[in-house]
Formats: structure tokens, C-alpha cells, sequence
């Protein structure tokens, strides 16, 4: 069964998979974080408007050469709803922002390598 990208971050935050009080403002930050993702190379342009979408939704299938990063991207989504949902003290924040800002870096040089491999062969 595909797993819902609103129901593995309500999960991720803490919530009840189940429980859609939050709904509203989770999809709002996950879709923010979706189009940066999708800004800097990494997976297909959707928004999500409820549990319908999938991470299988999300993937890109001709950027198969970064698989292995893919589990990043969905890091990189919950650490960046996590801090606009529900912003842990200043210490912890700032290092959840040094760690996702390297995470989106991360990502960014995986798939923009990939590009460039698909592009030389």
C-alpha cells in the first residue's frame, strides 16, 4: 500500500496518523517544502491536498540514479514542517536549520549530479 505524505508527517510531528485537526497548516508547510524541494531538482511538481498523494507521487521515475537519496527528501519535508509546525527552543532550532539546510544541499549536488551523468551518456 503507497504511504501517504500527509499521514508519515502527521506521524513524524507527533500527531495521530488519523487525526486531521492539523491538516490545514501541515499541508501548507508540506507543500512549501515539496516546491523547494522540487526548486532545486528533487522529485515531481504536486501539491498535496490530503492523503490521497503518495510519496510514489512525489518521485521522480527518471531520477532513479538518486534513489538512495530519496529517503533525504522525505527527512529533509518532516524536519522542515517540524520546525514551522510545532519550532523546538532557539538551541535545537538552530541546529535543526544548520541540519536541514545541509540536507537540502545534500540533495541539490545528488540530483544535480544525476543530470549531469544522464547528460554525458
Amino acid at each position: 500500500m503507497p504511504e501517504s505524505i500527509l499521514e508519515t508527517i502527521r506521524g513524524a510531528v507527533s500527531l495521530d496518523e488519523k487525526d486531521n485537526s492539523f491538516d490545514t497548516e501541515l499541508l501548507l508547510h508540506i507543500n512549501s517544502a515539496l516546491s523547494i524541494l522540487n526548486q532545486n531538482g528533487v522529485g515531481n511538481p504536486i501539491i498535496v491536498s490530503g492523503i490521497e498523494a503518495t510519496w510514489a507521487d512525489f518521485k521522480n521515475p527518471s531520477q532513479l540514479q538518486t534513489d538512495y537519496m530519496f529517503e533525504s527528501a522525505k527527512l529533509y519535508i518532516f524536519a522542515k514542517v517540524k520546525i514551522l509546525f510545532d519550532p523546538p527552543p532557539p538551541s535545537t532550532g538552530t541546529f535543526m536549520q544548520a541540519s536541514i539546510d545541509e540536507i537540502l544541499w545534500r540533495l541539490r549536488e545528488s540530483y544535480d549530479l544525476s543530470i549531469v551523468k544522464e547528460e554525458i551518456e
